[in-house]
């Protein structure tokens, strides 16, 4: 595990602040038990207010705003994910400043339904539109006929945004027999950009993988194997976006000069609900913390939507807090890059070959 990327990220800072605080206010209270009063308490609990409240700014970070002549009117945007969280989010955005976006989301009835409503959220004023089409990651044939739809309707798309991203607990396998991870978070977003890569170059388009801090688990490269036990869910997801960031790069090398601009990204620690079982004392103390130094939805799409728009975004690098950001030392490795770029080839053809 590499731990110095982790330091730059503003939810770490923030929460190393939290901490510092914590014990410089258990530091007085002990020192001044004896003296205990009233006035004590509401001047501790004001400090703790203020603290939280600093908190809160640090670990909210830098936001991104679109120029004020930005207009994305006859743009397409796909992007994957996007019935919820913080590609919800951007798919909002982008609509409200005039494009076309597509969503990928499971199940056809659901898609209509969930980009219906989400017109209705963004209040779009103009060419804004947005289209939801059928999309599971863990399943390639579902990926082919996603993609054939983009192909068979659109002449163009400006932004593929690569959003959509899970994690799971124990061992499980996609319909295809890959590790659930990296099988969904990686190589359905590859065979997708595959199949409309000639379109992307067409388009000139950029490309925006949303990756993730939790690469920098990974400490000597990529499981190839992904033996179902014993099985590291932090390993193997923080295996899935390192793949993410390494094909990033090899997009940028491979095809860079062909027009397509490639970037990868860490949208911050998001403040969710727990969806999974736990104690209620391990719940509370996570919401507790996740308020503090966590990001809300909008503000974790904020790197999303610097790759996607921003002229200061850098092709074919790792971005956080609406900049470029540090990587684990594995990121920019050339050769593993290749060497994943490689296998995602093999094994898409090898499960691909009789659709």
């Amino acid at each position: 595990m590499y731990v110095t990327p982790l330091l730059y990220q503003p939810e770490s800072q923030s929460f190393i602040f939290l901490i510092s605080n914590i014990l410089v206010l258990l530091l007085f209270i002990v020192c001044f038990a004896s003296s205990f009063s009233l006035l004590y308490l509401f001047l501790y609990s004001i400090y703790s207010i203020v603290v939280i409240f600093v908190c809160r700014i640090i670990a909210h970070g830098h936001s991104y705003k679109p120029l004020k002549n930005t207009d994305l009117t006859g743009q397409t945007i796909i992007i994957t994910g996007a019935a919820s969280g913080i590609g919800r989010v951007s798919a909002i955005e982008f609509a409200k400043l005039g494009a076309k976006v597509i969503m990928g989301v499971r199940d056809q009835s659901r898609a209509v339904h969930v980009a219906q409503t989400l017109e209705r959220e963004a209040h779009i004023i103009g060419t804004g539109k947005i289209i939801g089409y059928d999309l599971d990651l863990s399943n390639l044939l579902v990926v082919k006929h996603f993609a054939d739809q983009i192909l068979e309707h659109e002449d163009h798309v400006n932004i593929l945004l690569n959003n959509a991203g899970t994690a799971h607990t124990c061992h499980s396998l996609t319909a295809d027999g890959l590790d659930i991870a990296f099988g969904t978070n990686h190589i359905g977003h590859f065979y997708l950009t595959k199949l409309l890569l000639p379109l992307l170059i067409q388009s000139r388009a950029r490309i925006v993988n949303v990756s993730s801090i939790g690469h920098c688990m990974v400490g000597d490269g990529i499981n190839y194997e992904f033996p179902s036990s014993p099985y590291d869910a932090k390993v193997a997801y923080g295996q899935s976006k390192l793949a993410q960031i390494w094909h990033t790069c090899e997009l940028q090398r491979r095809y860079g000069q062909e027009g397509i601009n490639a970037y990868s990204l860490h949208p911050g620690m998001i403040y969710t609900k727990l969806t999974r079982r736990v104690s209620q004392l391990f719940a509370l103390i996570y919401h507790l913390i996740l308020f503090i130094i966590g990001k809300s939805l909008y503000q974790g799409a904020q790197t999303s939507l610097y790759c996607s728009l921003s002229n200061q975004a850098k092709p074919g690098k790792f971005h956080a807090d609406c900049k470029k950001a540090k990587p684990s030392p594995l990121a920019y490795n050339k050769k593993l890059a290749e060497e994943c770029w490689e296998w995602s080839e093999k094994i898409i053809n090898e499960k691909t070959k009789d659709f």
